[in-house]
C-alpha cells in the first residue's frame, strides 16, 4: 500500500525543469502523483511515478505507452487511471480528489503555474478543498509559491519562498486584516477582492517573524520574486 503523507503532484502546466531538478534534490516525497502531460515533466526529470492520471489528451503518446507497458525501471509498478475527455473537472482537480481521499498530510503542486491563465486560476480556486481539511498545500515554481490561509497564522522569514509576500482575498472580503512584523503593517482593514492595497510587502531586516490575523475571510498568500 502506497503511502500518501507527502504527496507530490505534477500538473500539466509548463514547467520549468531546471527549477524542478533543483527543488527535487532539496525535498522528497512519498507518493509521486501525475495528471495528463505532467507524466512528460516526470519522464523527463527521472522521477519515480506512482500515479499518471488523466484524459490523456495531451501526454506524448511515445512517454504515455513507455509508461504503460512497464518499461520504465523506477516506474513499473506505477498504476493508472483515464478519464474521459469529455468531463466535468480539470485532470488536475480530479487527481486532488484521489489524492484527497488518501488522507495526506502535505501536498506541493509542480506544473500548475505555465501556460494557460485559466488553469492557474482553476489550480488557486482548488486548493479551497485542501484548506477545508486542514491539509498544508502548496503551489510552488521558480518564482513563486502560492497557498490559501482561512485562520490566523505566523509567517517566518527563513520559510519564505522569495523576498515578497503578498495576500489576496480568494472570498468576496476579508475582514479586520492585521498584518505585523512586516515592512507595511496593517492595523485592522477590511479587504475586498479586486483590491492591490496588500500587494508585495516583504520582511524587514530587523523582523524574522510575522504574524496575520483576520475576523472573516479567506486569504490567497503568494510569495514571489521578480525575474
Amino acid at each position: 500500500m502506497k503511502i500518501f503523507n507527502k504527496t507530490l503532484i505534477i500538473s500539466g502546466g509548463k514547467t520549468d525543469i531546471d527549477f524542478a531538478k533543483e527543488y527535487l534534490e532539496k525535498h522528497q516525497f512519498d507518493t509521486v502523483v501525475c495528471a495528463d502531460s505532467g507524466l512528460n515533466t516526470a519522464y523527463a526529470l527521472g522521477l519515480k511515478v506512482d500515479y499518471f492520471m488523466g484524459d490523456f489528451d495531451s501526454v506524448s503518446s511515445d512517454v504515455l505507452k513507455l509508461y504503460m507497458d512497464r518499461k520504465i525501471p523506477n516506474s513499473t509498478d506505477a498504476e493508472f487511471v483515464q478519464y474521459p475527455a469529455e468531463k466535468d473537472a480539470t485532470d488536475t482537480e480530479l487527481v486532488l480528489d484521489f489524492v484527497l481521499e488518501n488522507n495526506p498530510s502535505t501536498i506541493v503542486i509542480l506544473g500548475a503555474t505555465g501556460g494557460r491563465i485559466d488553469h492557474l486560476l482553476a489550480n488557486i480556486g482548488i486548493l479551497l478543498k485542501t484548506l477545508k481539511k486542514d491539509i498544508e498545500t502548496y503551489i510552488v515554481d521558480r518564482y513563486n509559491k502560492i497557498f490559501l490561509v482561512g485562520k490566523n497564522t505566523e509567517l517566518y522569514k527563513d520559510d519564505m519562498w522569495n523576498k515578497y509576500i503578498s495576500f489576496y482575498p480568494y472570498t468576496d472580503e476579508v475582514t479586520n486584516l492585521r498584518l505585523s512584523g512586516l515592512k507595511y503593517e496593517l492595523y485592522g482593514e477590511d479587504i475586498k477582492i479586486g483590491s492591490s492595497r496588500t500587494v508585495s510587502n516583504e520582511f524587514p531586516d530587523d523582523c524574522d517573524k510575522a504574524n496575520v490575523s483576520f475576523d472573516d475571510g479567506i486569504l490567497i498568500v503568494i510569495q514571489s520574486k521578480d525575474e
